[in-house]
């Protein structure tokens, strides 16, 4: 008997596949391949050729972002100040990738992923939008932990006040945890490096 998932399911574990092996994730529209992209279709016939059948009763979703403007675009300050999160458009999906990062002191080196490599500019939250049954959209994929290389499903979204919701979890998600991440409206290194002093609005915010 064939054990039936739904496309999102199979995506997500097809990104913590690859993520575990240390590829780098580039969203393209609704399939994200890394390089070299054999690998990605490799790993992607692999899955097929275990019987896991795409629902083919999940709701599709247009090309291109939803029209909604529950959409978290722009750049974000982690729960603990530590790090600003770039989240953009990629496809219809959403990818967040680590554009600042604040060191405890200034002469401290920039910190190195779980294989060695900077984190700057680091992929690790990528989502793909799903409508529930009233038509409502939200964002489900995947989020890396960028010390450990551990990968945890997730969720994100803006709550009343604007200020994003990220909900990490393994297995249910009754059993997570939610971090709050506020806008970043300061000032950008190409280095990454951020201080106290960036933190000030740059021309009213982005």
């Amino acid at each position: 008997m064939r054990a039936v998932v739904t496309i999102s399911s199979l995506m997500i574990l097809i990104r913590e596949y690859l993520y575990r092996f240390g590829n780098k994730l580039n969203c393209l529209g609704a399939v994200f391949c890394p390089r070299p992209k054999r690998l990605c279709l490799w790993v992607l016939g692999g899955l097929l050729a275990t019987g896991l059948v795409c629902n083919q009763a999940s709701a599709a979703i247009p090309s291109g972002l939803p029209q909604t403007s529950n959409i978290p675009t722009g750049r974000w300050y982690t729960s603990d100040h530590s790090a600003v999160i770039q989240i953009s458009p990629c496809g219809q999906n959403l990818c967040g990738q680590i554009v600042g990062i604040r060191l405890a002191h200034p002469g401290d080196p920039m910190p190195k992923d779980w294989q060695g490599q900077p984190q700057c500019g680091l992929i690790i939250l990528q989502t793909q939008p799903e409508r529930d049954s009233a038509g409502d959209i939200s964002w489900v994929g995947s989020v890396l932990d960028p010390r450990n290389g551990n990968v945890y499903h997730a969720t994100i979204s803006l709550n009343a006040d604007g200020k994003l919701l990220l909900h990490g979890y393994l297995g249910l998600p009754i059993f997570g945890q939610t971090q709050i991440w506020a806008r970043f409206h300061g000032h950008m290194h190409r280095d990454c490096k951020i201080s106290a002093a960036d933190d000030a609005p740059v021309n009213g915010g982005d």
